[in-house]
């Protein structure tokens, strides 16, 4: 064999063994890529231990003990978050599920349209679904709000859930993140609460350009498992201190997140919402349950 016939083969020998560590370590990097993982997050609404349900009364709420039957009960969720054994967050890729979710904003829906709860839709909704990459999960975070980028849109062209115009006050305030209605023993045609962006600035163009007060909710639940837990948004301890039964003559009845309505201090403390003299904590109505 000639030197120069000997150089090739040595040349193709090493080159060989070089190729196949290359696509050995390809492959190791591909089976390193983490599965996705469908995921479902399951809610619940209460009234203290009982189910919320339209047409039933409910008993005792409140400052002043006071009776409530349902009219409405509906909340956006997003920015979903599930944190691992090693204490990193990490986003549910939320399913795009028309009408239900769009982008990282959900709706639930917990009023099924009967009884008094005539003027919402008839089909519910209780759970979020998306997918993460496999891993063990131990918490669950995420927000009652719609993000500010979706919040001061026009509802008339906006994608499902966003197009619900019962849920949304005008492209200044934005979306009502939480609408809560019922009739209670002193306001029989109506309290309520409906939760939005307050003292919101208009900018060059429609929308607003910020708000003083976003009243997003942080929600964040050590130890959850989705599997074996859900999220319980509990309508009595939401309204533990709130007088359901009267309100001042320059405020509607009930609560639509005046900075200045008496009628909402209670209620946001219970939501952890700084409101006059209360500067903020930890919300208080919402907690996990075993399935």
């Amino acid at each position: 064999m000639s030197d120069r016939a000997f150089g090739n083969w040595s040349a193709l020998a090493v080159a060989i063994p070089l190729a196949v560590v290359g696509m050995t370590a390809c492959g190791d990097e591909d089976s390193q890529i983490d599965e996705l993982e469908e995921t479902t997050i399951q809610f619940a609404a209460t009234v203290g231990d009982a189910p919320f349900a339209c047409g039933e009364t409910y008993e005792h709420l409140g400052a002043t003990a006071t009776t409530f039957e349902p009219f409405d009960f509906r909340v956006y969720i997003s920015e979903v978050e599930l944190q691992d054994i090693e204490g990193q967050w990490h986003k549910l890729e939320l399913e795009q599920d028309t009408p239900w979710q769009y982008q990282q904003v959900a709706l639930l829906d917990f009023a099924d349209g009967t009884a008094e709860c005539r003027n919402a839709p008839e089909e519910t909704r209780d759970i979020i679904t998306g997918t993460i990459a496999e891993r063990e999960v131990q918490g669950l975070r995420f927000q009652i709000g719609v993000p500010f980028e979706h919040n001061h849109i026009d509802v008339s062209t906006a994608p499902s859930p966003l197009n619900q115009t019962a849920m949304f006050w005008n492209w200044l305030g934005g979306y009502k993140f939480m609408r809560i209605e019922g009739a209670t023993t002193g306001l029989d045609t109506g309290w309520q609460l409906h939760l939005g962006s307050t003292n919101c600035h208009p900018g060059d163009g429609p929308g607003a350009e910020s708000c003083d007060n976003g009243n997003r909710i942080t929600v964040e639940l050590p130890d959850f498992e989705p599997e074996h837990h859900q999220v319980v948004i509990d309508l009595a301890t939401l309204v533990g201190t709130t007088d359901m039964d009267s309100h001042t003559d320059q405020t509607p009845a009930g609560c639509m997140a005046g900075v200045d309505d008496p009628d909402c201090t209670g209620l946001f403390e219970a939501m952890g919402l700084p409101h006059g003299d209360f500067h903020g904590g930890d919300q208080q109505f919402v907690h996990k349950m075993e399935r």
